[in-house]
Parts: structure tokens; C-alpha cells; sequence
């Protein structure tokens, strides 16, 4: 009874703390070095749910193994709605290729919100004998092992996409890790590599320059700033209809934060993804403002851990 003790306290002082929530500042925390696309998305979101909260919000970045500091100290944090992870597609990467990621991303973590998306441009050098995705694909089986895609590091959103292009086209690339989304740009602009599955914001400046065919993105419809390239599945590939991939944020609280705390939060973080100005600065950035309820957003979460897990284990990933 002694150990249970604390738990039912808990459970007795959650609809207090609920409703007098928020009392102090809410920590958010950004599990990589300032400046990336997690602060792009991040910063502005916290002095709007400060308006709506009457609390500041406070940006934390805890950089570090590839974000499992930051979303270990959320996780083991109090479950009170106070300290906020700003989560993305490796978190549900991490758990499958770190030995001791330091949380359970199912189990850990209770869903806010998305906060927004960013599509993905299929990039190649202008050099490459290919103006579309079919041809593209047409002329990697013709060559199997003889090319090479590259990407930021092993794990990465970008590697792992790759990985899953390879796998539904049935295509034999190498793998060439880069270490950053500017190291590997510059190795397509060397035509070190053939292909590179790049955000907007990394690889635009590049596509419209010429020195790199954009042959297609990964979103369901296509970018509003490459209305001309067309989707993947659009590409008139078979096995490649239903392929789909964003990089995403979103905002997660420790599990069993009290639900009206949950709640509260959600609505505050969507007010500030909705607010006109941040719309318009993410849009310009290659970031599509999105929200859900905390029900899809858990959605998300398990189909993203399903995905990942299956392609980690089919080629053998692993970081040191």
C-alpha cells in the first residue's frame, strides 16, 4: 500500500492540478542544437500559448544523441504539464536503432498535438539521365548496386525514406552517410551520390539553379511551392502508389498528464499554429502548419513505430 501511496495522491490531486493549470512557466524542450528546423517550428508557437495560457513558455534545447537526451528528460518528467517534448519522425526511428534510447516512445509520452509537416523533395543531379521518377527508376534497376543515394547520417527521416523508396520500387542503391542535410547536398552537387530525399528548405536554392532535378515529393498532395512536381504516387510507378512520407512535429507531454492538462495545451498549441503570422513564416520555410487531435497524433506515432521498426530490422540498422 506504502508504494502505491504517491500514485493515488496523484490520482486524488489531478483534477486540482488541472484546473489550476498553468500556475508557472511550461518548459518545452528541443532535443537538438539551436538554429534547425525544430527551432523554425518551435520558437514561435511559444509566446502565442503564453497569450493563451497566461504562463510563459519557455524553449529549452538539450541537444544530444540524436534527440534521446531531450526525450529522456521529458520523459521522466513530472506528469504535470510543465515540461514539453517537441518531438519528430526520429523518435519513433531511435528506439530501433540505439540500444538505450532512454524511453518508450508508446509508452512514455501522451500526445498533444502536431504542430506541423514538412514534404519531401526528391532530389537528383541535373546530370543524371532522368527528367521524372520513372525514368529515374527505370534506370536504377537497369544498373542494380551501381549508384548511391545519400543521406545525413545513419537513422536519419532521410536515410530511413530512402531505405523505404528501395524497398517498394525494388531498387539496389548504396547508402552514403553524410554527417548533416549541408554536407549531403553538397555531395549531390559533387555527384558523389545520384539521389538525395531532401527538405524544401535544404535543396530549393539547388532546383532552381538547375543543378538538381526535382523529380517528385513525398507528401499524399503535392507542395504548394513545386505545384509542377508531382507526387510519388502520381509518378505512374505501380508499386510505389500508396508511398507517402512528411517530416513532422509535434508536442508530447509525459504519459499520464492529467487529461484536462492535455487538453488545455492542445487547444493553446493549436490557437498558435493557427495564428496568421506564424502560418505565413513556416509556409515561406517549406513547413506546412498542422494540427490533430491528440487521438491521430497517437495514431501517428504507433504507425510510424511499425513502419520504422520494420525497415530498421529488414537492413540491418544500427549507430554506434
Amino acid at each position: 500500500m506504502t508504494k502505491l501511496f504517491p500514485w493515488l495522491l496523484a490520482l486524488l490531486m489531478a483534477p486540482a492540478l488541472a484546473q489550476d493549470f498553468p500556475s508557472r512557466a511550461i518548459h518545452i524542450v528541443i532535443p537538438y542544437a539551436p538554429g534547425g528546423g525544430s527551432d523554425i517550428l518551435a520558437r514561435p508557437v511559444a509566446p502565442v500559448m503564453a497569450e493563451q495560457l497566461k504562463q510563459s513558455v519557455v524553449i529549452d534545447n538539450k541537444g544530444g544523441a540524436a534527440g534521446n537526451i531531450g526525450a529522456q528528460q521529458v520523459a521522466t518528467a513530472a506528469p504535470d504539464g510543465y515540461t514539453l517534448l517537441l518531438a519528430n519522425n526520429s523518435h519513433t526511428i531511435n528506439p530501433f536503432i540505439y540500444k538505450t534510447p532512454g524511453y518508450d516512445m508508446a509508452a512514455d509520452f501522451a500526445p498533444i498535438t502536431l504542430l506541423g509537416t514538412s514534404p519531401v523533395l526528391i532530389v537528383v543531379h541535373k546530370a543524371v539521365p532522368a527528367n521524372n521518377l520513372k525514368e529515374f527508376v527505370a534506370w536504377v534497376r537497369a544498373n542494380p548496386g551501381k549508384y548511391n543515394f545519400g543521406s545525413p547520417g545513419a537513422g536519419t527521416p532521410g536515410h530511413m525514406a530512402n531505405l523505404l523508396f528501395n524497398k517498394q520500387a525494388n531498387l539496389r542503391m548504396q547508402h552514403v552517410a553524410y554527417k548533416g542535410t549541408g554536407p549531403t547536398t553538397m555531395a549531390l552537387l559533387a555527384k558523389e551520390v545520384e539521389i538525395f530525399f531532401g527538405t524544401p528548405a535544404a535543396v530549393e536554392p539547388h532546383v532552381k539553379s538547375g543543378d538538381f532535378k526535382a523529380l517528385a515529393v513525398t507528401s499524399k498532395v503535392r507542395f504548394a511551392s513545386f505545384p509542377t512536381v508531382p507526387t510519388v504516387a502520381e509518378s505512374g510507378i505501380p508499386e510505389l502508389a500508396d508511398f507517402s512520407i512528411e517530416i513532422w512535429w509535434g508536442l508530447l507531454a509525459p504519459a499520464k498528464t492529467p487529461t484536462a492538462v492535455l487538453d488545455k495545451l492542445h487547444d493553446a498549441a493549436v490557437r498558435a499554429v493557427n495564428d496568421p503570422k506564424n502560418r505565413e513564416r513556416w509556409l515561406a520555410q517549406g513547413m506546412v502548419p498542422t494540427t490533430t487531435s491528440r487521438a491521430e497524433y497517437q495514431t501517428l506515432v504507433r504507425n510510424e513505430l511499425k513502419r520504422w521498426e520494420q525497415i530498421v530490422k529488414e537492413n540491418k540498422v544500427t549507430v554506434d
